[in-house]
């Protein structure tokens, strides 16, 4: 759900022009595959030897099972999967649809098409509501910028909500509220939804009587994390990163319980960056790059980020436990490990490729001991995935699927890894 599907430009001609990245043979065939631990990867080049779609994997044993294995339109990129993994939604850059794949069956069960491109996009737990941020969206008296709804019932757009320039969004885990985030705003906008039919047949309505609100004193903020019972939001001022004028990065506490005026419950600045972040229990994991911040000598990149630990406990006084220098970059792509090794993917970092380094834009932090593994594949981090009850994690980078080992924060060996034909996107478990 979380952001960013825009691939560089360079390799997916590269992978046009030599008909496929990878090296592999592409399996392919018809009907549902029958195996039941399965991760879709989103490959969005077509050539003579390949075609766009979502290759499906055996996430059992990290076996390419059909390439590609359900069609989702001509450019398949970002996705998000319903929690209960009826749904997958996949956004299509060439027309500029929402795809919506039937997981169980492997096929599509509909589209609908956006008014512009997205960048983020978000689907309720019962798979019968998605939304997606598009800052080009018309809106009739105002501004371009709209969260339109996604009806996936009948496949159809329900009326937008107008949010000026909305670039990303974040849904709450009861799929209560939904907070947007503009371009170049020190405000957030906080939806409310409220379910107008029953439990087994949902229908997900703006709320008569919250209708949507600015949350202010923010400093550019980009992202937030919801607590497991969705009763507080943890929102990612991005600060000087994002354009911002006055004060640091940081991240500011909101309670949505009995709090009309939406008055913050605590906050904290700290001298990283904060574009993305993920929530384990009482700790919060923030990652970001100052503008400019140099990195220390034992690497040849110029500059580096940040990865800030925060105690949230209190919401009142959430307090910094530790930091650690990761890769540069814009952070847009992070996950917890069942085995807390913190995955950290950015786009546009410092590559370093000498015959003495190489590192790419992937971070992985180790919170027992507060050590941070670099990986050695250069390019954007554009995929991440952990694998359910196994110690290894999908990551998309530079177009290649890539299986790391969570616990000896490498690579699996070369002969294990997927070699997938074209050029991946994006990659998601979905059973």
């Amino acid at each position: 759900m979380k952001r960013t599907f825009f691939a560089s430009v360079l390799p997916v001609m590269a992978c046009v022009f030599f008909a496929g990245c990878g090296r592999a043979t592409s399996p392919s065939t018809t009907g549902s595959s029958g195996v039941k631990f399965r991760a879709f990867v989103s490959q969005d080049v077509s050539s003579s030897s390949v075609s766009a779609g979502l290759d499906i994997v055996d996430a059992t044993l990290d076996k390419l099972l059909r390439a590609p294995g359900v069609s989702a339109g001509g450019a398949p990129g970002l996705m998000a999967v319903s929690n209960n993994k009826l749904l997958t939604l996949v956004f299509d850059a060439s027309s500029n649809s929402i795809n919506a794949v039937n997981n169980k069956q492997e096929t599509s069960a509909g589209n609908v098409v956006l008014p512009s491109w997205t960048e983020s996009i978000a689907i309720t737990t019962d798979a019968t509501a998605g939304y997606a941020a598009v800052p080009n969206a018309p809106v009739t008296g105002q501004g371009t910028g709209a969260v339109e709804r996604l009806n996936l019932t009948n496949f159809s757009l329900e009326p937008p909500i107008p949010v000026p320039a909305v670039r990303y969004i974040v849904l709450s885990p009861d799929n209560t509220r939904l907070l947007a985030f503009s371009d170049n705003s020190d405000t957030a906008t906080l939806i409310t939804f409220t379910n107008a039919g029953t439990s087994t047949s949902p229908n997900w309505q703006l709320s008569t009587t919250s209708p949507p609100a600015t949350v202010t004193g923010l400093n550019r903020p980009v992202w937030a994390v919801f607590s497991a019972d969705s009763n507080t939001a943890y929102i990612l001022n991005c600060g000087p990163e994002c354009g911002g004028t006055f004060g640091s990065a940081g991240a500011t506490v909101l309670s949505l319980t009995n709090n009309p005026s939406l008055t913050a419950s605590g906050s904290v600045v700290f001298s990283g960056g904060a574009a993305d972040g993920v929530l384990l229990g009482t700790t919060l994991y923030v990652a970001g790059t100052v503008p400019g911040a140099p990195c220390p000598a034992t690497t040849a990149a110029p500059f580096c980020g940040t990865l800030t630990v925060i105690n949230v406990s209190n919401p009142s006084a959430p307090e910094v436990m530790n930091t650690a220098t990761i890769t540069d970059g814009y952070h847009n792509r992070m996950a917890i490990t069942a085995d807390n090794q913190v995955f950290v993917g950015a786009r546009n970092c410092s590559n370093v490729n000498t015959s003495t380094e190489q590192r790419g834009c992937l971070s992985i932090y180790n919170a027992a001991t507060n050590s941070v593994v670099i990986g050695t594949d250069l390019g954007d981090v554009t995929g991440i995935q952990p694998v359910t009850g196994r110690p290894e994690v999908y990551v998309v980078e530079n177009g290649e699927l890539r299986i790391w080992d969570t616990i000896k924060d490498a690579l699996i060996l070369p002969q294990n890894q997927i070699d997938l034909v074209g050029h991946a996107v994006d990659v998601k478990i979905v059973d």
